[in-house]
């Protein structure tokens, strides 16, 4: 018979997010991540496949929270939507901003040493679908005359994503929720260019 498991799956994937999130993939032994996550080395082998398993089910879970909260608005939202979103990088208590930075901003610039493609897939797979939002919005905006057809939505999604990760950065480097506000305020007042009636 089985022995029971001493942990909750959901509760512990939730711990290790915060932990990896906080302190990198590299600087946390699996000493440190059973003080932290509530796990023992054999629940991390055995349950996710060792060190890497539970990072990557950390990825998933943020993603995940991410499609359910802070993307969810830019699938039918046009220009409010992109500024909702970037006014909340910088917002204390939001959801997506954290001293922290951004979990798969972090990924990426740590997995340029590490070279995993495992990992390497989970943050592209975020990207993408950030990317994707992004131009939702963007092409509800077209069609709500918010802006001129005349944007390239593609291109303008991945220059937001770009946006985006430079702010996480900025926040990251600082140890500071709003340290990238700069680059927030110089996108809002592009998106109210955008929106701004053509006198041409």
């Amino acid at each position: 018979m089985a022995r029971p498991k001493s942990y909750d799956r959901t509760d512990a994937t939730t711990r290790a997010c915060m932990a990896f999130w906080e302190h990198g993939y590299t600087a946390l032994g699996v000493r440190a991540l059973e003080v932290q996550t509530g796990l023992n080395k054999f629940a991390i082998r055995n349950e996710f496949g060792g060190k890497e398993g539970l990072y990557l089910a950390a990825l998933n879970h943020y993603h995940t929270a991410a499609k359910d909260t802070v993307l969810g608005p830019l699938k039918t939202g046009g220009l409010p939507a992109i500024a909702q979103f970037f006014q909340g990088l910088v917002t204390a208590g939001s959801i997506n901003s954290s001293a922290w930075g951004c979990l798969m901003v972090n990924t990426g610039i740590e997995n340029a040493e590490i070279n995993s493609p495992a990992l390497r897939q989970a943050s592209d797979a975020y990207w993408t679908d950030l990317t994707d939002h992004f131009k939702m919005a963007l092409t509800h905006a077209q069609t709500a005359s918010q802006i001129g057809g005349s944007h390239d939505a593609d291109q303008t999604a991945q220059g937001l994503v770009s946006a985006v990760m430079g702010i996480h950065t900025a926040n990251r480097v600082s140890k500071s929720h709003d340290a990238g506000r700069h680059l927030v305020d110089l996108i809002l007042d592009m998106l109210k260019n955008w929106g701004a009636p053509d006198d041409s």
